[in-house]
């Protein structure tokens, strides 16, 4: 969750140039409303979700488990895709497990492990939520033109391979493609 109610806007950053240094108003501000909007839309996306007994975390394992040959993965590498511990997943996994949308099963593979899959009611819930889903960013980017919808995904894309020099764990190289506007 992002603790800001209102972004400010660019020259209002702009003064802060005087006791920081020269600040990139318009990046900051992009940025700050980028963080503000998937706040946004995350709590949105829970709200959504909730209707249907779910919320972010479930409803992502779910959708990882549709994306899987017969609905079934190791809950180490659902935890792996998620980009969550295994803790989490298993926490994840035992409140899926207790509202019968996911199963455990013996791993044959592996006879101390143990697979999840979804179950059909966890199917039918889903049968459900997508085409809702799907049908809600739809309505969400009504209008907005194609182009522009590409133009921000790759804009989006460059900030994601960038954003672990904020925690400085990583810096990318990758130089940013040429602005065509």
């Amino acid at each position: 969750m992002f603790l800001l109610r209102k972004v400010p806007k660019p020259a209002a950053i702009e003064r802060l140039d005087r006791p920081f240094g020269k600040i990139d108003a318009d990046a900051a501000h992009l940025f700050l409303t980028v963080l503000k909007t998937g706040s946004d839309l995350l709590n949105a996306l829970d709200d959504f979700l909730s209707v249907y007994g779910l919320r972010h975390g479930r409803w992502v394992t779910l959708v990882l488990l549709m994306r899987e040959k017969e609905m079934t993965a190791k809950p180490s590498d659902l935890a792996d895709k998620q980009g969550v511990t295994r803790a989490t997943m298993t926490g994840l996994l035992h409140g899926l497990t207790k509202d019968e949308l996911v199963e455990r099963l013996p791993d044959p593979s592996d006879g101390r492990g143990a697979l999840v899959r979804m179950t059909g009611k966890g199917r039918a819930v889903m049968a459900s939520v997508m085409p809702a889903y799907y049908a809600k960013i739809g309505q969400l980017l009504q209008g907005v033109k194609h182009k522009r919808l590409v133009r921000t995904t790759e804009v989006l894309a460059a900030m994601q391979e960038r954003s672990a020099m904020l925690s400085g764990n990583g810096v990318t190289t990758k130089a940013a493609e040429p602005d065509s506007d």
